[in-house]
């Protein structure tokens, strides 16, 4: 009797192409994403100045701060964004975008927790000069509570 199906050496190669396959495929849409960043990174980068130009100059801090701490990372680190321009265009328009919400929402949670200063006019009020004339206030007597099973304990 024969076996049904692809014997476990066809099988192997089968799962090898596919696996070529899959890698060149993955390949082909990291390329065509990256050409896509390459184009608009000029433009990412004008939007994340212009919504927060804080987030470049804390990537340009934090360069300047890994020179100052070894001299090779911080040069590697400049290479890298050189190289990865593009994406990291799109990285720091990414965060930009999430430090402008945060702070927005910073701005909402302490204007909850603080309120909001509203400006008012005190409106004085003026009574007659009559006064009326009442009775002194007589507090009642409380009256004890009739407890018969008091005796009980």
């Amino acid at each position: 009797m024969k076996g049904q199906g692809l014997s476990i050496k066809g099988n192997g190669i089968f799962g090898f192409v596919f696996l070529v396959l899959l890698l060149v495929g993955l390949f082909f849409i990291a390329r065509g994403i990256f050409t896509i960043l390459t184009w608009a990174s000029p433009v990412l980068i004008l939007g994340a100045i212009i919504i927060n130009y804080q987030t470049i100059l804390n990537y340009f801090r934090f360069i300047l701060s890994l020179l100052k701490r070894s001299a090779l990372t911080g040069i590697i680190a400049i290479l890298l964004s050189i190289i990865g321009f593009p994406i990291l265009s799109g990285v720091l328009f990414g965060k930009a975008i999430l430090d402008r919400k945060v702070r927005r929402l910073k701005q909402a949670y302490k204007a909850r927790e603080e309120g909001e200063f509203v400006e008012h006019e005190e409106v004085k009020r003026y009574y007659p000069e009559e006064k009326l004339d009442l009775p002194p206030f007589e507090k009642p007597e409380p009256q004890k509570k009739d407890n018969r099973y008091e005796d009980l304990f």
